[in-house]
C-alpha cells in the first residue's frame, strides 16, 4: 500500500493562509484501486464563521466600527447612508411608511431615523389634534346654526300668530262698526 500526501494552501495577498486542503490522500491497495481522500481546512468569517476559500470573497472592514472584517456572506450596507456594515453594527429599522419592511442601517442613521420617526409621531399628533378641534368647531357651528334657525321659527310663528291675530281683531272691529252703523 503506497501513499501519497499533498498539500495545496491558499493565501492572501499578504502570505496569510486562507484555505488549503491539509491533505490530499492517494492509497494504493495493491490491487489496482486508488482512493482520493481530501480534507480542506478554511478559515472562517470573524462574523459569519463562514468559510473564505477565495481571497475575493473577503469584502473589507466594517466602516463604521473598523474593527470587524466583512466577507461576501455577511457583507451588509446601510439603506441610508450605504456603508458597509457588521453583524455588531448593524440595526434594523421598521417605519410605519415602509409598511413593515425591516431595513438594515447604522447606529447612526438609526438614531437619526428614530428622532425623525419622533418628530413624525409628534406631527400626527398634532395634525390629529388640529383635526379633532376643528370637527368640534364645526358642530359647534352647527348646533348654533340650528338653535338660531329654530328661534327664527318660533319668531315667525309668533309673528303669524300676531298677524292673524290682528286680522280677526281688524274683522271684528270692523263687524262692530257695521253694526254699529247699520243700527243707527
Amino acid at each position: 500500500m503506497k501513499l501519497i500526501l499533498k498539500r495545496n494552501l491558499t493565501t492572501n495577498r499578504f502570505g496569510q493562509p486562507l484555505a488549503g486542503s491539509n491533505s490530499e490522500r492517494l492509497t494504493d491497495d495493491g490491487l489496482g484501486r486508488l482512493t482520493v481522500t481530501t480534507r480542506r481546512v478554511a478559515i472562517g468569517c470573524q462574523n459569519c464563521h463562514m468559510p473564505i476559500t477565495d481571497e475575493t470573497e473577503r469584502r473589507g472592514r466594517c466602516d463604521y466600527c473598523r474593527i470587524s472584517t466583512c466577507c461576501a456572506h455577511c457583507e451588509v450596507f446601510c439603506r441610508v447612508c450605504s456603508r458597509r456594515l457588521c453583524w455588531r453594527c448593524k440595526r434594523g429599522y421598521v417605519s410605519s411608511a415602509t409598511r413593515g419592511a425591516v431595513y438594515a442601517v447604522c447606529p447612526g442613521c438609526f438614531v437619526r431615523l428614530r428622532q425623525r420617526q419622533a418628530f413624525e409621531d409628534q406631527m400626527l399628533i398634532r395634525n390629529a389634534a388640529l383635526h379633532s378641534q376643528i370637527l368640534r368647531q364645526r358642530e359647534i357651528t352647527r348646533i348654533r346654526a340650528l338653535q338660531l334657525q329654530a328661534a327664527r321659527l318660533r319668531t315667525m310663528g309668533q309673528l303669524a300668530l300676531i298677524r292673524e291675530i290682528n286680522k280677526a281683531r281688524l274683522e271684528l272691529a270692523k263687524l262692530r262698526y257695521d253694526y254699529v252703523r247699520h243700527l243707527r
